[in-house]
């Protein structure tokens, strides 16, 4: 490339080398443009799937977009001159339990009508003039609850009009308790948020903000219904407002009235609002944060100090946070914002604007905040200069909102794409089978109705959504639309030879995964922010960033500082003193609150002093570092944040206290489920307390499952049910999922395990001496276990998360990740799925053992500390009711719903802001909680398990001959580490393994 841009010196010919460069570049990274430019122009091609009439698209509501799409081309408009309020006490039913009538709440006068629980609802009656648009909004109160915003549905005329007012959501208000703490180092901490009570209006607006105006409601002249449904967290209603559609004056228009008015600029004015100082906030997870940019104000060289606001915890649709200032003389003042945006590669995002409640004008709805790697001054105003805001002399507020509305088609047409990319799957796994011959001729073409064609359409939507993002402002070269040019490029493959797409089939399951992954990316909004500034037009705007010479020597500075920092400890550290040692192994953020917590709680009740110290979470670093640290003698006093089957390895070598020395440990035990102690007991003795659990539960589609005609109450409850809906599901081009972790051996075990409780088996006897997978119903488990993949050849490995978004896996089990995931990462499919406890086996007396484990972390003492009974101290505490509500909450405020804290305390999981039927699932399952015993060797009953697995399920050996093999090896690994440690029969495992069990 050098010689020639040495021969071709001209101008015009480096522009075209490098053109051909860049062109070069992105068919080597799969971007064929010209492949896309030779689509043809169809016009009369049915994109629609042979399922589409009934598949889940038949069953669900139509998006939002669509749904005004739709009356706007049967000429639908906005209704005029409409307003009518309806209040509370003015319904025309309700539901005979959960509400109730409120007076005086929150200093209104008046009646509220509160919907307390979940399920709870009021129907209201009215009439609108003439057809047309209407728009609602109410007043609410947000009564005390689990701390999460409100939710509710919204249903006209006894229908749902689109999917988004199934899941409206009308947030809390939050602030600072008071000032941010500092520890004896000087490093500032965030106080703790608290509710703020009060009334709120808000319009009915999609929840994750992909629309920009409040939802439009076509209805027709005559009487109506209107019911509202509580769908989480109990608040109360007040007026309930219905009127014609709000349109925002264009900035043009308001500065025209600003100059009828005689509005003038003022002079000499400056005034800073510190982002960090922000008074209300929609969500507890708003927060300060730290940066070390040296014009970051304030900024300190030699402590944290958190002087800025927002970052990745400010990202989705809805979150708000608001300022309020003092405006000294009324006039036209110019606002601008230090920001930082270098979250989404390429992409700008956006923010709401709001003065005093409401959008001044209607470029205010959707302000850009451009990317860039370094911090930038977003001048509210456009190519002419800043825009003039009039604000009256006294207090104001500035409320910013993340909106994604200018993205949303975008992000609807790639929905779109990945939903007919789904149907066509099923399509062509009705044709070729669940494991088809890639090498044999399918004749797809002729089986499947304008295969090519559709998959033109797909490929030029998505292309159509790249053009849209790069009209939007993203940079060209983003690395974020990468996963649009390649599902595109792999569509457009699969067009030019249809024959190969059986054997692609697990790529275009990859390509709807990666395309699910971009859009809920790019609904990840985040910014931070400095301050804000409002001034007058003759002072001169900030800077944008400090030189990079500034920056550089604050660089060094910091580098040079690392040699002496301790970055392990977290908050006040004591020395010189008697004081409790603690180790955790978790993130920093969840130790700073677990600090927090001791420092405000435990320390003032008890008088105990306790330094933390933060070690890697990885199993094998923590093993590592604990065992290096007990010979070394310099183990902590107590460490949190264990993995489950790390106790035994130091309680074998009598490294650990043993609980049952405290006279209460019974009494603390009892917290638990019984059956999540047994992998801590050893030689008669307990060595640690479960923190948290796992649990797996079965997922399923409601409405795949009403398509193929199954209620509700028919979902499987035992296995014998999943064989027998198996052969459904296969028969419509749909599976079944039981985890299988191939390159994983580890898992298999946990995979394993309820087949063999469920049978009444264990893993060991003679008190963990002998493996007992030679039993009888260790047998009968593996050949239900291992028949899954043989019998009904349920697939060996699959993204369940995914599969289940797409509708090609409806039903399986999975643990608590996918709960979270679905909860948080699959808007569409909200109301849509459900969670029940996981299949069993049914017993003689009729009752359906649904056995399982959960393994999760643990908390430990030492044998070697002198403060043994500060450290039992320190563990009750921590593993209470109280302490483990109080973190949870804290840890869901911090980081969000995704780090729900699932508490293995039975009373703290019940006050953790569950949904009702959500939590009650969990607790039948728990009823059943049994963990497998720790061993000395266990690690050979992993190892084996796989290997029998695999024999079976890829070999075809018979399951009685695997599993006598692999008893043989177990029980040689057993034996030998038994004399390494020079231990006998009786000195085993006290594990009984009949823990958990009803």
């Amino acid at each position: 490339m050098l010689r020639y841009l040495r021969k071709y010196k001209g101008s015009l010919a480096v522009l075209t080398i490098l053109a051909l460069a860049l062109a070069w570049w992105n068919q080597s990274r799969g971007f064929d443009n010209a492949a896309m430019a030779g689509i043809p122009n169809y016009t009369d091609v049915d994109e629609s799937s042979v399922l589409e009439a009934n598949s889940i698209n038949s069953l669900l509501e139509p998006t939002y977009s669509s749904y005004y799409e739709d009356w706007q081309k049967e000429g639908a408009a906005d209704a005029a001159e409409f307003d009518l309020a309806l209040p509370a006490d003015a319904y025309s039913a309700i539901s005979s339990s959960g509400t109730e009538l409120m007076r005086g709440l929150g200093a209104k006068s008046g009646s509220a009508l509160a919907l307390q629980t979940e399920g709870s609802w009021a129907e209201y009656t009215f009439t609108v003039p003439a057809d047309g648009f209407y728009q609602m909004g109410m007043d609410y109160y947000a009564l005390p609850g689990k701390r999460s915003s409100i939710i509710r549905s919204l249903k006209i005329d006894g229908k749902y009009l689109f999917s988004q007012v199934k899941k409206m959501e009308f947030q809390r208000m939050w602030q600072e308790s008071g000032e941010p703490w500092r520890d004896n180092q000087g490093n500032e901490f965030n106080p703790k948020r608290e509710e703020v009570s009060g009334w709120q209006y808000r319009e009915f607006r999609d929840a994750e903000a992909r629309t920009g105006e409040p939802f439009r409601f076509y209805l027709t002249k005559g009487n109506h219904t209107l019911r509202l449904e509580a769908i989480r967290e109990p608040a109360a209603l007040g007026d309930l407002r219905i009127f014609s559609p709000q349109t925002l004056p264009a900035y043009a228009e308001v500065e025209q009235e600003y100059a009828a008015k005689g509005y003038k600029p003022v002079h000499n004015k400056l005034i800073k609002i510190q982002a960090e100082t922000s008074t209300l906030r929609s969500d507890p997870t708003l927060k300060r944060i730290e940066d070390r940019e040296p014009l970051t104000e304030p900024f300190t060289k030699d402590s944290i100090v958190l002087n800025s606001f927002g970052g990745v915890g400010w990202r989705t649709g809805g979150q708000w946070a608001e300022w309020s200032m003092e405006v000294p003389e009324s006039g036209l003042y110019n606002i601008g914002i230090r920001f930082g945006q270098w979250f989404l590669n390429g992409i700008p995002v956006e923010r709401r604007i709001m003065i005093d409640g409401r959008v001044p004008f209607r470029e205010m709805n959707a302000v850009k905040f451009p990317y860039k790697a370094e911090w930038q001054v977003n001048k509210l105003g456009n190519e002419d200069g800043p825009y003039d805001f009039y604000l009256e002399k006294g207090k104001h507020t500035l409320r910013m909102e993340v909106q994604v509305s200018i993205v949303g088609p975008m992000i609807e047409a790639v929905l779109n794409t990945t939903q007919k990319m789904s149907l066509l799957s099923r399509e062509i796994t009705q044709v070729t089978g669940t494991n088809p011959d890639p090498n044999g001729d399918w004749k797809l073409e002729q089986n499947i109705t304008d295969l090519v064609p559709r998959l033109h359409l797909m490929a030029r939507r998505l292309d159509e959504a790249v053009q849209a993002m790069y009209a939007y402002g993203v940079e060209q070269g983003s690395s974020e639309l990468s996963t649009l040019y390649e599902a595109r490029d792999r569509i457009l493959e699969m067009a030019e030879e249809p024959s190969s797409i059986p054997g692609r089939m697990q790529q275009l399951t990859d390509l709807q995964a990666s395309l699910g992954t971009w859009v809920n990316g790019l609904m990840k909004q985040s910014i931070v922010m400095d301050y804000i500034v409002v001034k007058s037009e003759d002072q001169p705007w900030p800077e944008d960033a400090a030189p990079w010479y500034t920056r550089l020597g604050t660089m060094t500075y910091d580098f040079a500082s690392s040699f002496t920092k301790d970055y392990s400890g977290i908050g006040n550290t004591y020395k010189d003193e008697k004081v409790l040692e603690l180790w955790i192994s978790r993130g920093r953020d969840w130790a700073e609150i677990i600090k927090q917590m001791i420092d405000e709680d435990f320390t003032p009740n008890t008088g105990i002093k306790v330094n933390v110290n933060v070690i890697p979470t990885a199993a094998g670093d923590q093993k590592q570092i604990l065992l290096l640290a007990s010979t070394a003698g310099l183990a902590p006093d107590v460490v949190l944040g264990v993995e489950g089957e790390v106790p035994i390895d130091f309680a074998v070598r009598n490294s650990l206290v043993n609980l049952n020395e405290f006279s209460d440990y019974k009494e603390v035990a009892g917290r638990f489920r019984e059956g999540a102690l047994i992998p801590y007991k050893y030689n008669g003795g307990d060595y640690a307390l479960p923190e948290n659990q796992n649990f797996s539960m079965l997922f399923y589609r409601k409405d795949i499952m009403e398509q193929l005609g199954i209620k509700e109450e028919d979902i499987p409850d035992t296995w014998q049910e999943v064989m027998e809906l198996i052969p459904l599901l296969q028969q419509n081009g749909m599976d079944f999922y039981y985890p299988h972790a191939p390159n994983n051996p580890a898992s298999a075990i946990n995979e394993f395990a309820p087949f063999l409780f469920q049978y009444g088996g264990d893993f060991y006897k003679n008190h963990g001496t002998q493996s007992a997978l030679d039993s009888p119903e260790a047998l009968a488990a593996m050949k239900t276990w291992t028949g899954l993949f043989t019998n009904y050849k349920l697939q060996k490995q699959a993204d369940f998360y995914n599969r289940f978004r797409s509708g090609e896996m409806p039903i399986g089990v999975a643990d608590y990740s996918t709960y979270i995931l679905l909860s948080t990462a699959a808007p569409e499919l909200t109301g849509w799925w459900g969670m029940k406890p996981m299949p069993g086996i049914k017993q003689a007396d009729g009752r359906i053992n649904r056995s399982t484990g959960g393994l999760a972390q643990t908390a430990m003492i030492f044998s070697d500390s002198d403060m043994k009974e500060e450290s039992w101290e320190f563990l009750k505490w921590w593993t209470s009711a109280d302490a483990q509500e109080s973190f949870g909450s804290e840890l869901e405020s911090l980081l969000g719903i995704e780090a729900r804290w699932n508490t293995a305390n039975i009373e703290a999981l019940k006050r953790l802001p569950w949904q009702k039927q959500d939590i009650d699932a969990i607790l039948e399952q728990w009823e059943w909680f049994k963990e497998r015993e720790v061993v000395l060797g266990g690690y050979y009953t992993t190892r084996y398990i796989a290997n029998i697995w695999n024999e079976i399920v890829l070999n075809g050996k018979y399951p009685r001959e695997a599993m006598e093999q692999g008893v043989r090896e177990i029980n040689k690994e057993l034996d030998k580490k038994r004399e390494e440690f020079g231990l006998d029969q009786a000195a085993a495992s006290g594990a009984t393994g009949e823990g958990g069990q009803k």
